[in-house]
């Protein structure tokens, strides 16, 4: 017969960029990106800090910087529960990986020395060499992933913003 079986779910669509469709919180709970990246501890302190609510009423127009699970592994579980244990450091985490808009990896990539301006206040530094790109401590693995609520970037760190003196 000519039927053929194709693995393509209908809840991704290819462009010139891999597109998720759904929330961050979404995309990030159940999808595993590039083959490898997860992104469950990440999903779940913009739940548990209630920035999923606030991105939700952005219309799209923020940019995340996503650590992975690796990435919050090497935080260690007793820091983490810490953290989540305290909604101000919690939400104060989340929004230091936040941008307001859209921030495409080209217009920061290159740019040695750039500071980005995150929704928590403090700025990333962008640390690069022309093949590299570092935002703080986090290097950055992946650009330009698309969602319905807006684009984030894959980095291998969780930057923490430096407490208020």
């Amino acid at each position: 017969s000519s039927f053929q079986k194709t693995s393509v779910s209908p809840t991704v669509r290819h462009n010139q960029n891999a597109i998720a469709m759904g929330t961050f919180v979404e995309e990030f709970k159940f999808k595993r990106f590039n083959n490898r990246f997860t992104f469950v501890k990440f999903a779940e302190c913009l739940a548990a800090s209630g920035m999923d609510a606030q991105i939700a009423g952005m219309g799209g127009a923020v940019t995340l910087f996503a650590p992975t699970d690796d990435a919050f592994g090497e935080l260690g579980d007793a820091a983490l529960a810490e953290i989540m244990a305290d909604k101000e450091r919690l939400t104060a985490l989340c929004k230091f990986h936040m941008m307001a808009g859209q921030q495409r990896g080209e217009e920061w990539r290159l740019d040695n020395g750039k500071k980005l301006m995150t929704l928590q206040g403090s700025e990333l530094l962008v640390d690069a060499d022309g093949k590299s790109a570092y935002v703080n401590d986090g290097k950055v693995l992946s650009y330009d992933i698309a969602t319905d609520e807006g684009l984030f970037h894959i980095i291998d760190w969780v930057n923490a913003p430096k407490p208020a003196p």
